[in-house]
């Protein structure tokens, strides 16, 4: 009778284990969100080079470009699909790997954008005169600015905890990642100090690293509202400055504090 009964709890435990595994491999492994994020970013020391000059401008100062969050704004840029690159937005595409660990692919689409009408030291030479001293950076002399954007395209990897502040240890999770990836903006510069109209292209310019933490809450039975703060470093020895192959380089750190909705498949 004993070997009967051990029989049928052995049983037992098989079957629940049969069912804890069915259901993780049933789990949805796949999510996707979309966001909007502020950002903010440090000084920077800025060199152009090109066939008629070769300057630093150092410790510039740049903000992002945050679109109002307005009724109107809310129907033409945040959520129009065909204007998604007006607001700082957010894109990310997951694997859930195991229990507690996800592979992402991510795009962090910022804007960075020189502050106009600051003074900051230079040197170096413009059409063979030597600079020195303040320059005053105005919209006469010098726009330099990612707005199109900022865009870090990393892979990220996650591990995640469950915690039980909303009343279900299932339901929601905190977070950090750390990623790695390429910078690829879309830079907007006019170097009128020495005559060079707009230029405005795509150019894989440097790199990024990043670490970041967060809160992400399920809602209904596949989606899910997620926030997190992002803190990294950009290197960009290849920016492009001007259609004949000016260039530019700088590295800079950026705060980044983003939300997202999401859903899982």
């Amino acid at each position: 009778m004993m070997l009967g009964l051990a029989g049928v709890l052995a049983a037992t435990a098989g079957l629940a284990q049969t069912a804890a595994q069915q259901e993780a491999e049933n789990a949805k492994k796949w999510s996707v969100y979309w966001g909007w994020n502020r950002s903010n970013y440090s000084e920077s020391d800025i060199h152009f080079t090109g066939s008629d000059h070769d300057f630093t401008l150092k410790n510039v100062a740049a903000n992002d470009i945050q679109t109002d969050v307005t009724a109107q704004h809310l129907v033409d840029s945040y959520l129009n699909p065909a204007a998604f690159t007006v607001p700082q937005t957010n894109l990310r595409i997951a694997y859930q790997w195991n229990r507690d660990t996800s592979i992402a692919l991510n795009l962090d689409h910022m804007k960075y954008v020189v502050a106009q009408d600051q003074s900051v030291p230079i040197s170096g030479q413009i059409n063979g005169v030597l600079q020195s001293g303040q320059q005053v950076i105005a919209d006469n002399w010098l726009n330099y600015e990612h707005t199109d954007g900022l865009n870090i395209v990393s892979l990220e990897i996650e591990k995640q905890r469950p915690v039980d502040w909303f009343g279900d240890s299932h339901s929601a999770r905190v977070f950090v990642l750390v990623g790695a990836g390429v910078v690829i903006p879309k830079t907007n510069a006019t170097m009128h100090m020495i005559g060079q109209v707009r230029n405005d292209a795509f150019h894989l310019a440097g790199y990024s690293l990043g670490v970041g933490a967060g809160l992400e809450k399920d809602f209904g039975k596949d989606y899910f509202f997620r926030t997190a703060y992002k803190y990294g470093y950009v290197n960009l020895p290849d920016v492009l400055t001007s259609a004949r192959g000016d260039k530019a380089s700088q590295h800079f750190t950026y705060n980044e504090l983003l939300m997202a909705v999401g859903m899982r498949f």
